[in-house]
């Protein structure tokens, strides 16, 4: 394997990461535009508990969230990879600051109280 084999899971992670989300958006917005049926609706986002609900009704707004929630969880799981590819490679030092950045990610979402 060479030495840049690694690092594209890395990358890859983030860049595919961003063109499915870029694809649920995209696909909800299309969704809303062309279909008369569905209002358009401005307002807080729906409950994460019934976003999979939503998902499976049709609703393009629960699409749309999904890409948004995929655009806000590609970046931590970039970190996961990144943790899990150093530790194959032996770069143990690079292993350490990955899982110290989870641990950050974690301590804040403790901290705030999961909100």
């Amino acid at each position: 394997m060479s030495s840049t084999g690694p690092y594209r899971w890395i990358a890859g992670t983030l860049r595919w990461g961003s063109y499915l989300s870029a694809l649920l958006l995209a696909v909800g917005v299309v969704w809303v535009a062309l279909d008369p049926s569905v209002p358009i609706q401005v307002g807080p986002g729906m409950p994460f508990r019934i976003l999979g609900e939503q998902l499976m009704t049709g609703n393009p707004y629960a699409l749309m969230q999904l890409g948004l929630l995929v655009l806000l969880a590609t970046p931590l799981l970039r970190v996961v990879v990144a943790a899990g590819t150093f530790w194959r490679i032996r770069e143990r030092r690079y292993t350490v600051v990955a899982l110290l950045v989870l641990l950050s990610v974690a301590a804040s979402v403790w901290l705030s109280g999961g909100r």
